[in-house]
């Protein structure tokens, strides 16, 4: 009689560290890309906002600068070289302002497009939040079914090689064939390999999920956070206003809202400018290094004071500023088919993601049953087989059922996690 296969030395992922789900959003919303990318696009409205409002104060700009001349020259009337005359050092300063007095409502314009463009980077970073948060709770799910499928994978270990030491010793007593000891031995194979899966899939998961959470260290969903003592779901009806103003479509609308000021501001192309700038100049020479104060008009200095007004108004630039305009209209009419589409996809995505979570809870329910039932159809199986009642083919085929139960159930829960999950990513709400 062939002994057993014997039991493999199995990999395991001791060294990673359990985490719980709220701490590996935390990692994820501190690393991942997005969230990264996402606060990065808030300090950049923030600039620009400071930046507008800057536009309305004029632009100062201070000038400062020294110099000195030595040497000889050529004189016209000898033809000899004689020294420079005069005093060596001299100094200059000078204060220049500007400001733009009208620009046809440009400014004004362009600070109504900037907080259209703060509030998609504010609704960017909810956006890569909940991203974020979805893909670690894909992998942590993952994880946990990885988890719970190499306990089933264990219990079926078991079960094979309890029941390959019950038909060897049924063929020992020559009350069953040699075939039923080999088909044992078979199943204890299976059951190997099936915890060995389940093994390299927790492997797999933990580091996708590592990866995804911006953790430095191997993690791995702990074994005690299954999630399954969650809040009642809130009703379609309002999950369907949550949607309404769900991240995606929020962010569609922001884009409407940008592309509107932009072509508001391109009208300001059409309109003159006018702007004003106040000059003062001041120089001096002097015999030593600062020998002076240069802010005092004394000794031999000079100064000037000059104030101008300039209006533009450009009255053909080659149709630029007309393609302009239609560049603008194409990106608004975008924008508004965009937010459409938004507001559509949202309401389809809904539909199917409750349908998606109502069938798995309703599978959850009939799996629990289905293994109850199996687990009780093998015991009954295992007596009467003992008893000579029944075939191992009939063992082995409530054993199989047992199996699949237990694969299905994992399954279920896992996919009803997951469209949990996918519908808070939906709405912008844990729920």
């Amino acid at each position: 009689m062939a002994a057993p296969l014997a039991a493999q030395g199995l990999p395991s992922d001791d060294s990673a560290r359990p985490v719980t789900l709220r701490e590996a959003i935390d990692l994820a919303t501190r690393n991942s890309v997005a969230a990264v990318q996402a606060r990065g696009l808030d300090r950049t409205a923030s600039a620009a906002r400071r930046e507008a409002v800057g536009s309305y104060v004029p632009n100062v700009n201070l000038t400062a600068g020294t110099g000195h001349t030595q040497g000889t020259t050529i004189n016209n009337f000898n033809g000899q070289l004689t020294a420079l005359s005069g005093n060596p050092w001299s100094y200059n300063n000078g204060l220049r302002l500007d400001v733009e007095l009208f620009d046809g409502g440009r400014r004004l314009s362009e600070i109504k497009r900037i907080r259209a463009t703060a509030e998609v980077a504010d609704v960017s970073a909810v956006t890569a939040r909940f991203d974020a948060s979805l893909q670690v709770k894909q992998q942590f799910y993952a994880a946990l079914a990885a988890r719970e499928s190499s306990a089933a994978a264990q219990a079926q270990l078991e079960q094979a090689e309890q029941q390959f030491k019950a038909s060897a010793a049924r063929v020992a007593a020559g009350v069953a064939t040699k075939s039923d000891s080999l088909r044992s031995a078979i199943q204890v194979g299976n059951a190997q390999l099936a915890v060995l899966t389940a093994e390299n899939d927790l492997r797999v998961a933990n580091a996708a999920l590592s990866r995804v959470a911006g953790s430095p260290t191997t993690i791995t969903a702990s074994p005690d956070d299954t999630l399954d003592t969650q809040v009642a779901m809130l009703s379609e009806n309002e999950l369907a206003a949550l949607v309404e103003d769900g991240p995606a479509v929020r962010l569609a609308r922001s884009n409407v809202a940008v592309a509107r000021a932009v072509k508001r501001s391109q009208k300001s192309s059409y309109l003159p400018t006018m702007t004003m700038a106040y000059n003062y100049a001041f120089s001096q020479n002097s015999r030593g290094f600062a020998g002076t104060n240069l802010l005092l008009v004394t000794g031999d200095n000079a100064s000037r004071q000059t104030y101008n007004f300039n209006i533009s108004y450009p009255v053909f630039n080659g149709f630029a500023r007309e393609a302009q305009t239609v560049q603008a209209d194409v990106v608004l009419t975008n924008a508004e088919a965009q937010l459409r589409d938004a507001e559509l996809a949202a309401k389809q995505n809904l539909t199917t993601l409750v349908r998606s979570l109502q069938n798995a809870q309703a599978r959850v329910t009939v799996q629990l049953a289905a293994i109850a039932a199996a687990d009780e159809d093998l015991r009954v199986q295992q007596q009467r087989y003992a008893l000579g009642a029944s075939t191992l083919l009939d063992l082995l085929t409530s054993q199989t059922q047992l199996n699949e139960a237990r694969q299905a159930l994992i399954q279920a829960r896992l996919d009803g996690r997951i469209a949990r999950a996918q519908l808070s990513a939906l709405v912008g709400r844990e729920l």
